[in-house]
């Protein structure tokens, strides 16, 4: 009787460990799915910084401020390792009306090699990209002024 659960006890484990040896990929984040789970997607602070973070390739495809909160909608190439996105500025504000901000955004893929195209929605907390108590400020995504979002705080 023992010799059977010792058998039992042993194979239990050998399949538990086998599911264990992939690595799970978290799924893409789209504003669908944002909007319907709010909590969903991690909202990074933006950071006053000349240095640059990273500079490899990405797609901006959408971007669009809500309260305090810049999300862009971006593609890249990877899926083997994590890739890290920062949005910085150099706190040089544009003198116009309103005041004008070029806000970069940096992707460190960490040498990902893999070719999956990956769509995701980052978000960045815009407070600390404020010009004054309260008013407007245009950002400038990645220097590129085609490419404008409005943030009224």
């Amino acid at each position: 009787m023992n010799r059977y659960i010792l058998i039992f006890l042993v194979a239990a484990m050998t399949i538990a460990a086998c599911g264990t040896t992939r690595k799970q990929r978290k799924d893409p984040q789209t504003a669908e799915a944002i909007a319907h789970k709010p909590f969903a997607i991690e909202v990074k602070a933006v950071i006053q910084d000349t240095a640059q973070a990273g500079k490899d390739a990405y797609k901006l495809s959408k971007s669009r401020v809500s309260g305090d909160t810049l999300f862009v909608d971006i593609e890249y190439s990877g899926g083997c390792k994590d890739h890290v996105f920062t949005a910085r500025h150099n706190g040089q504000y544009m003198k116009s009306m309103p005041a004008q901000l070029n806000l970069m955004i940096d992707h460190n893929g960490n040498a990902d090699a893999c070719r999956e195209l990956i769509k995701e929605t980052l978000a960045f907390d815009l407070c600390g990209a404020r010009y004054g108590s309260s008013g407007t400020l245009i950002l400038l995504l990645n220097g590129d002024r085609s490419n404008k979002v409005t943030y009224t705080y």
